[in-house]
Parts: structure tokens; C-alpha cells; sequence
């Protein structure tokens, strides 16, 4: 496609997908923005002060990226709509240009959004995303990075620092400016579906000064960090994007693990919290409607443990308020969101657009306080201005040099090298090599078919010298013939992946995942090398007689490439679980 045909694509994008800039494609500053070097007009401490009320209000609202009519707006250009809704930022979310763009075309559909964005509006604003496992996982052909639990296995504080300056380069060179992680929480409970491999370990003394490390990485880049999920995810089964879910710790419990990580991250000095649609019983007591109140809704955990007892200075924000664990409170999600906002929240994460029209008007009336609204803007521009967003003409894009690049690649190919973790070995199964075991098969657990995402797995080997074949998946079905089909295979490699919301629901294997696990099992043990590149409780859980277990932790292609060295001798198996694998829940 030429970078003509790219434009004129891209820009159907904005007029289609917006439907708000039926006038010209804005490039060009606003004329009523405000002049830094007129103190009048100035962006500085007290700049947020001669904001309008609504341009207030708007400080607080960070809605998804491409504005739709149903959102109440009709019409005009896309100065108008800054005009009537000044909304304070945009979640880029790479599904939502996937709907009017191909694949190859997010890039430059992403930037120059941004661009027409930052030249509309008043204030300058953010572009939020959530690239945990890099910008790569989300936008190709950025760099798909390991997941935090890699960290955890590699326990090195520098790479940790690496880590987040890696995910600050890339997300500068794309536009994004302010992301939704470190995961601060603890992996405490191993059928927990929501934190599980995203969380650095289940151990305090591990995580806090690998995450220390990283947040350093993204805000000494340019990033503003945000901590999650306050006041700590991880402890139940439940998942906060389908119910509300609970930390059910006793206090001082809570002090020794989730207090104690968040605290340490705030005296390091985190610029945001992201507070979870999770009740906190050791510390709430209010029960409006009988029930408590999940803590994104709860002035008890948002004001008075976080801002007060902790000293949080920075800006709270919510999860997306499109979740089932902030539902079921309030009539429905504008009223939760206003709630939201009156517990103490300083940013709502996907409000809609109407939110700003209620709060205006409860302002004026005097059911808000306008101290409420002032808190919060005061905090969200104190980080703008730490983080160089106040600038007359911010800085859009940073691009990534030559060095940047070949930095990110060395940090990925770092991470994974030094985590892949030798479980078990029994037998003297390792290293693989040809000439004993040559004829391999790669079956692959999951709930959708993914043995193409192993396919670099079957190349790395075969052009080692073994003779490779894939599957997705072991039916039970005629059991005695599918043994006598898997006979002639010298070892099989189970590649287990199974990750965060892929699929939804329980972490427990169910279906066909479950009926290959049966399958597997009933063969002769010292065929099997179970490896995990997602829920590191898998390998003992499942395949506790097979002779080897390893854990992966992510399924990018540096990771697998470090464990197609390990097995084959190329390199030691480096890491060290970051999480207690032997739970009585498990056994």
C-alpha cells in the first residue's frame, strides 16, 4: 500500500469510525490554546484553575479511542467535539482500529489519530494503553516481550529496569504516553484466572524490588505508571471482569503482602494507582444497600487507606467502568461511574461521554463538592507537569532509533534466556538431541487451536535435525488406538497455554484441554516433557508423573526460542520459580 493510498485509508478511518470530522482534518494547533510563555495563560502549578468546569470535569474522564455518535455526539468537526466534551485522554485500544483498519495499518491509523487529536484540543492529553507483555502482544510489529512472572523467574533487578525502559521506548515511538501497569498484585491463590502469570511472584520480598526496578524503567522513559489493582488482586478465585471480586486477607495479613508491595511502590514514588472492583472486608465497614461495595465505589479504601494512611499523592484511577465487578450497585454504569467519582476516584477509565453532562450538573446544584472535582484535578495535573506533558507543544512521538531497537530485542531475548525454569527431571531425559530421540511431536493444549503460535517451536527443532509433527489436542476417544498412534514418537512435547482471558473463566482445564490431559497421562511417562507457557501451576498439577516439567511462562517467540535451547543443551535452564508451586489447594 503507498503511504498516499495509507492516508487516504486512514483518514476514512477517522471519518467513518468518528463520524465527527466532517470538516477538515485538523493538523494545526487550536487557536485557543494556551500560550506558556503568557503567565496568564500558563500550564504550570496553577494552570488547571482557569479551566472551565467542564474542561474540568473532562481532566477526569479517559474514554475509548475512536469517538462514536451513539456516545451522544453528532456531527461537526472534531474541534467541535473538543468543544462540547473536553475529555482529558484516549484509551488506545488496538481492537477498536482493528474494526476499521488492517492489521498492517494500526500503526498509522494509531498515530495519526493521535496527532489529530493533539491538535484539536485545548490541554494536551493522554494515550492510555495496557501493554503488559510489551507493545508487540497488542501492535505488531512492536515487540512482543515476555510476561511479568518471566521477571519474577529471572530475578534480576536490572533486567527488571530494562524490562520497563523496553515497553517506555516503544510506547513513546507509538504516541502512548501514560499505560495501566505494573501488576502490583500477588499470585496468592493458584486457580486465580485474572493475575496468575501477569503478577511478578506471590512472594513481597521478590516482587517488590523487581517492580521497583520497573516502574523506575517506564517513568525515567517518559511513561507514567500505574499500579493495579489496588488494594491487591489475587487472593480468591473470583474475577473482577465478571463479578466483584474480594481480597479476603485479615489486616495484618494484608499489611505483610499487598500493603507492604503497594506502600514501597508509592514511597518510590508511582505516579498512579488503578484501584479494583474487589471489597476489602479487613478494612471496610460501610454497607450501603446491605452489601459492601466494591473498592473503585469505596471512600473508606480510595480516601482514607490510599490518600490518607498511605500518602498517595498521585492519581487514582478506576478500572474500566465496563466490567461486572463495579455492576449491580447503581442503576446502571453512569451512575456508577458518578459514584465512582464521589468515592475519591480521580480518573474513570471508559466512562461514557454522558458522565461529563451529569457531573456538570450535580456540581452546579451543589450534590458535588466542587473540593471533590479540585482534588482531583490538581493531582492529574501535578502528573501531567512531572511527566512533560504541559508543554506548549508537546512531544508526540519519540522515535526509536537503531540503538533503541537492537536494546528492546536484547532485553527480550535476555528475559527469556535467564527464566525458563527446570521444574523436574527425573530422568536423564536432557539435553534432546537427535541421534536419541529424533521423531518429536509438539501437541498443544488450549482451548482454541494455536499450534500455528508453536510453529517457530517446530522450526527451531527441526532445523536442529528432528523430524517434527504438530497437533492441537488429544481426544480420549478409541483411547487404546490413539496409543498405538502416539507409539512410534520418541518424546512428546506438551505445550500447555492457556493464558489470561484466553479463554475466560476458571484456570482449571475443561473439555478437550482436560480429556488430552487423560489422554497424555495414560501413556508411558518417560514419553512426556511438560512444558507451561502461560499458568506456571499447570506442569505440577496435571503432570506430576511425568519425568520432565518446565515452565515457560509466556509463549512470545524469544521465550520459545530459550526453551528450544534449554532442552537441546544450548544453554542451562537459568530460572527459579517465582511462585510456591506445591499448594494444598492443588493437591
Amino acid at each position: 500500500m503507498t503511504l498516499r493510498k495509507k492516508y487516504i485509508h486512514v483518514c476514512f478511518l477517522c471519518l467513518f469510525g468518528l463520524r465527527i470530522l466532517s470538516g477538515p482534518v485538523l493538523f494545526t494547533k487550536p487557536a485557543g490554546e494556551y500560550d506558556a510563555s503568557d503567565p496568564s495563560n500558563d500550564f504550570g502549578d496553577a494552570g488547571w484553575k482557569s479551566l472551565s468546569l467542564r474542561e474540568k470535569i473532562g481532566q477526569t474522564m479517559i474514554i475509548n479511542s475512536l469517538i462514536r455518535d451513539h456516545e451522544t455526539f453528532e456531527g461537526g468537526s472534531l474541534k467541535d467535539f473538543f468543544n462540547t466534551y473536553p475529555v482529558g485522554g484516549f484509551f488506545m485500544a488496538d481492537w477498536y482500529f482493528n474494526l476499521h483498519t488492517s492489521r498492517d495499518s494500526i500503526i498509522y491509523g494509531i498515530k495519526v489519530c493521535i496527532a489529530q487529536y493533539a491538535a484539536a484540543t485545548k490541554v494536551p492529553l493522554i494515550f492510555m494503553e495496557d501493554y503488559e507483555r510489551g507493545v508487540g502482544e497488542r501492535v505488531p510489529p512492536y515487540t512482543y516481550l515476555p510476561v511479568e512472572m518471566a521477571l519474577g523467574a529471572a530475578a534480576s533487578e536490572k533486567l527488571a529496569y530494562d524490562y520497563g525502559t523496553a515497553i517506555a521506548l516503544e510506547s513513546r515511538d507509538l504516541g502512548i504516553n501514560w499505560l495501566l501497569h505494573p501488576v502490583a498484585d500477588l499470585n496468592l491463590n493458584p486457580l486465580h484466572p485474572l493475575v496468575n502469570e501477569r503478577a511478578v511472584s506471590d512472594d513481597p520480598e521478590i516482587a517488590i524490588p523487581l517492580l521497583k526496578n520497573q516502574l523506575a524503567g517506564l517513568q525515567e522513559h517518559g511513561i507514567i505508571a500505574t499500579l493495579k489493582h489496588f488494594p491487591g488482586d489475587g487472593a480468591t478465585v473470583r474475577d473482577q471482569h465478571l463479578m466483584t471480586a474480594s481480597n479476603t486477607l485479615d489486616w495484618e495479613s494484608w499489611q505483610q503482602t499487598f500493603g507492604r508491595v503497594f506502600q514501597a511502590l508509592i514511597d518510590q514514588g508511582a505516579a498512579a494507582v488503578m484501584v479494583g472492583h474487589l471489597t476489602f472486608p479487613a478494612y471496610q465497614t460501610e454497607t450501603p444497600d446491605e452489601r459492601l461495595p466494591p473498592s473503585t465505589l469505596s471512600k473508606e479504601v480510595i480516601q482514607t487507606l490510599l490518600k490518607q494512611e498511605m500518602g498517595f499523592e498521585g492519581v487514582v484511577i478506576s478500572d474500566a467502568m465496563n466490567m461486572g465487578g463495579a455492576a449491580g450497585f447503581y442503576d446502571n454504569q453512569l451512575e456508577t461511574a458518578i459514584a465512582c467519582f464521589e468515592a475519591g476516584i480521580d480518573m474513570i477509565l471508559w466512562p461514557r461521554l454522558a458522565v461529563m453532562d451529569s457531573l456538570e450538573a450535580r456540581i452546579l446544584r451543589g450534590d458535588i463538592s466542587m473540593e471533590r472535582l479540585d482534588d482531583s484535578v490538581r493531582r492529574i495535573w501535578a502528573v501531567k507537569k512531572r511527566f512533560g506533558l504541559l508543554k506548549k507543544n508537546p512531544v508526540l512521538f519519540r522515535t526509536l532509533s537503531r540503538e533503541d531497537r537492537l536494546f528492546v530485542d536484547q532485553t527480550a531475548r535476555a528475559v527469556a534466556g535467564r527464566s525458563v525454569t527446570l521444574i523436574k527431571e527425573d530422568e536423564k531425559m536432557l539435553p534432546l538431541t537427535p541421534d536419541r530421540f529424533e521423531k518429536l511431536l509438539l501437541v498443544n493444549i488450549s482451548e482454541q487451536d494455536k499450534t500455528s503460535l508453536f510453529l517457530p517451536t517446530a522450526q527451531m527443532l527441526e532445523a536442529r535435525g528432528f523430524q517434527v509433527e504438530t497437533m492441537h489436542g488429544l481426544s480420549f476417544f478409541n483411547w487404546e488406538w490413539r496409543a498405538r498412534q502416539l507409539d512410534p514418537y520418541d518424546k512428546i512435547l506438551v505445550c500447555l497455554e492457556n493464558r489470561y482471558l484466553n479463554p475466560v473463566g476458571i484456570s482449571l482445564l475443561r473439555g478437550q484441554e482436560a480429556e488430552s490431559v487423560w489422554m497424555l497421562n495414560i501413556l508411558p511417562k518417560d514419553k512426556i516433557i511438560a512444558i507451561s507457557y502461560s499458568n506456571p501451576y499447570y506442569v505440577n498439577f496435571y503432570f506430576e508423573q511425568a519425568p520432565v516439567l518446565i515452565n515457560a511462562y509466556s509463549s512470545d517467540a524469544y521465550m520459545q526460542e530459550a526453551v528450544v535451547r534449554a532442552i537441546t543443551g544450548e544453554q542451562p535452564f537459568q530460572g527459579v520459580s517465582p511462585v510456591m508451586l506445591d499448594h494444598d489447594i492443588l493437591k
